[in-house]
């Protein structure tokens, strides 16, 4: 009877234990968790120079480089993830992620499901059209056209909300929404889109890189503008990682450190940009100089048949 009753304490005790070990890991806010584990993760979408892009096998850019800022502001390391923009949400809810900076703008959408900083940096949404294309000067004039977004970004929401039910709705307009903006200025060149809405700093670094493309501020015809602030995100809830986040990177906004990061991988994701599209250049150059190779070895080798084929006939009639 004792031992039954020493083991239904020491179960007891057991069970007490695992409950306070589970209360305590759903007390910790993200802020504890991070100093506890001496790591941020920071979650992005690599596909917004300057903001993220790839330099070889490692995500930079500003905001990249804000991470790292918040990172030795709390006294941890940075481990960045690259995952697709439309599930930055999920991975902050998953704790996945501690933080998601990629360009994010801050909507009342996004304020319900995240909690944001205060705003690094301002923006606007611009229009990327060819250069030959002199009709388009507001976003009103974007009427029968197919236009290019990234999915699940606020240049998608303006359009798709302008052409579903806003100015652009019946007039035949339509939006094509692509995961890599890269691919969208393809298509704009190729014809399959007719103009590109996108962030400021995006739509010049696109124009920057590809021949032919224009750019300018989406502006309405009255007037009015589409003015944005990104800023960084956090799961919702988690108060005491933005306010140190806000006591971080208040400064760095305040002293112009935020505004030279942008200068600096501007200049960076446009010769990133250039190195690819010559490593592409070569490895066509290099495949189209292995096909003909190729092709003149299957020649010789037919025409070497061809003559012992001629040889046999000879010494046959022979």
């Amino acid at each position: 009877m004792k031992k039954m009753i020493s083991g239904c304490l020491t179960l007891s005790m057991v069970c007490c234990l695992a409950c306070g070990v589970t209360s305590m890991a759903e007390e910790q806010n993200a802020l504890e968790r991070i100093q506890e584990s001496g790591k941020l993760v920071m979650a992005t979408d690599a596909a917004w120079p300057p903001f993220e892009f790839m330099e070889g096998e490692d995500v930079v850019g500003v905001d990249v480089a804000i991470a790292q800022d918040i990172a030795d502001g709390l006294g941890v390391e940075l481990e960045v993830i690259n995952v697709a923009f439309d599930s930055l949400s999920m991975y902050l809810e998953n704790q996945e992620a501690d933080i998601a900076i990629a360009a994010i703008t801050v909507t009342e959408d996004r304020q319900e499901v995240m909690e944001f900083s205060e705003p690094y940096t301002n923006t606007y949404q611009y229009i990327v059209v060819p250069e030959s294309d002199d009709t388009v000067e507001t976003i009103e004039d974007l009427a029968g056209y197919i236009i290019g977004v990234h999915l699940g970004t606020t240049g998608d929401f303006l359009a798709s909300d302008e052409v579903n039910m806003g100015v652009l709705a019946g007039t035949g307009a339509s939006v094509q929404q692509y995961k890599d903006l890269t691919v969208a200025a393809l298509g704009l060149n190729a014809g399959d889109v007719q103009a590109i809405v996108c962030d400021k700093l995006l739509a010049e670094n696109l124009c920057e890189v590809n021949e032919g493309l224009k750019c300018f501020e989406a502006v309405y015809a009255d007037g009015s503008s589409t003015n944005e602030q990104y800023a960084i995100a956090a799961n919702k809830g988690e108060t005491e990682l933005i306010e140190a986040i806000n006591e971080i990177v208040g400064p760095l906004t305040e002293d112009g450190t935020i505004d030279q990061y942008i200068l600096d991988y501007t200049e960076r994701a446009s010769l990133a940009e250039e190195e690819a599209g010559e490593e592409a250049t070569t490895e066509a150059a290099e495949e189209t100089e292995a096909a003909e190779e190729t092709t003149e070895a299957a020649e010789e080798t037919e025409a070497a048949e061809e003559t012992t084929e001629a040889v046999e006939e000879t010494e046959a009639a022979e």
